[in-house]
């Protein structure tokens, strides 16, 4: 089901800048008993790609309703929230572009995430390297050419999660997952200012992603999958 600025609908004109350029942002989250356990982040997620990509402001609180009233209705499930730039402008100037346009979906929760808390996860080190971006990382923005390499290879593979490196070969992230690792009893994330996302706190339990959290036994590098993450 989608909503495009609050109205049941699942069409955008041509003209929309999402579809030429990518233009545009979004965030994943999950729900859970009909609640948005984290919305509040997520929220602060897109406040901040409206800075970063100088986008005019959304309407804040238009979305926080239809985001809840997209998640109303029980059950677990995954809300995905995208603003657009909208139509606008010419080239890729966007002067005239009038208010950004909110796109809310609602999708089940992953049938999988069960077996990978239980089973673990088969994580592969994929090819394709994520290109240094400090301009962009952080943020969840519609350019996803590189995720979407990711996960064909994935999918060719058939393993369920990836282990990414960028240009220069540092571990950054997880195909759709958030990746940590244990160094003692202290949680380790990847460095944010080149070209990772920017994902919910592994800390908390209530993610919509899984989080892989990768740590050093005896026998060596053993994989483990939480329903951590964003």
């Amino acid at each position: 089901m989608y909503w495009i600025n609050g109205i049941p609908q699942a069409q955008l004109p041509l003209t929309d800048r999402a579809i030429h350029f990518g233009d545009g942002f979004f965030t994943t989250a999950r729900v859970l008993d009909g609640d948005i356990p984290l919305l509040a982040w997520h929220l602060e997620r897109l406040a901040l790609a409206v800075q970063r990509l100088l986008f005019a402001p959304f309407d804040a609180d238009a979305l926080r309703r239809e985001m809840l009233a997209a998640a109303n209705g029980g059950g677990e499930g995954v809300i995905k929230a995208l603003i657009s730039r909208g139509s606008g402008g010419r080239g890729y100037s966007f002067n005239g572009c009038g208010a950004p346009v909110r796109i809310v979906s609602r999708s089940p929760a992953p049938a999988h995430y069960p077996r990978w808390r239980q089973d673990g996860v088969r994580l592969h080190q994929i090819p394709v390297r994520l290109a240094r971006n400090p301009l962009l990382a952080g943020i969840k923005h519609n350019n996803r050419l590189e995720q979407v390499l990711i996960r064909a290879h994935l999918d060719r593979d058939g393993a369920d999660e990836a282990l990414v490196l960028d240009s220069e070969d540092v571990v950054v992230e997880c195909a759709s997952a958030n990746l940590f690792w244990r160094r003692g009893r202290e949680r380790v994330y990847p460095h944010a200012a080149l070209c990772w996302r920017r994902g919910c706190d592994a800390s908390s339990r209530h993610g919509v992603a899984a989080g892989v959290m990768l740590f050093a036994g005896g026998g060596g590098r053993r994989r483990r999958c939480f329903g951590n993450g964003g």
